[in-house]
């Protein structure tokens, strides 16, 4: 899991291996060590999600590791609440910037490049009902053109 290794090839390799002793010939506890391949998979997904984590710098970070490893939070919790000032103001600066953004006024019908297409009738294929509506509007004093 956590190989510091120089070596990309060998970490590549190793990258979802988790270590069977400590390096002085100790075993692992099995609690620990599916505590660590559980991390493992949470790290590994985290990163698809958010490609900048970077997990050695925040197992530096003592608030970090008391989140995972003493109240068993996941690693995007965990990395949430650790960062939780950087991210609001980075979703702030987001809908600052959204909100300022130039917006284009909507265009009155007609006034676009795509004008409303004129229905045109023709007088010989109205209803009588239609002919009816068009004698009442002339009478208001309405002027009708075909």
């Amino acid at each position: 899991m956590f190989n510091f290794t120089s070596n990309q090839k060998l970490r590549q390799q190793n990258e979802t291996e988790v270590p069977e002793t400590t390096g002085k010939g100790k075993e692992i506890d099995p609690y620990a060590k599916e505590r660590m391949a559980e991390i493992e998979k949470q790290r590994l997904a985290f990163v698809k999600k958010n490609p900048d984590f970077d997990m050695r710098a925040e197992m530096e970070n003592p608030d970090f590791v008391t989140y995972v490893w003493g109240r068993g939070l996941t690693v995007e919790e965990a990395y949430i609440l650790v960062h939780r000032e950087e991210l609001l103001e980075k979703a702030r600066q987001n809908a600052q910037e959204e909100k300022t953004l130039p917006r284009e006024r909507i265009l009155e019908n007609g006034a676009g490049k795509n004008r409303p297409a004129i229905a045109k009738k023709n007088p010989k294929d109205l209803t009588d009902k239609e002919v009816d509506a068009i004698i009442e509007r002339v009478r208001n004093g309405e002027k009708i053109s075909f």
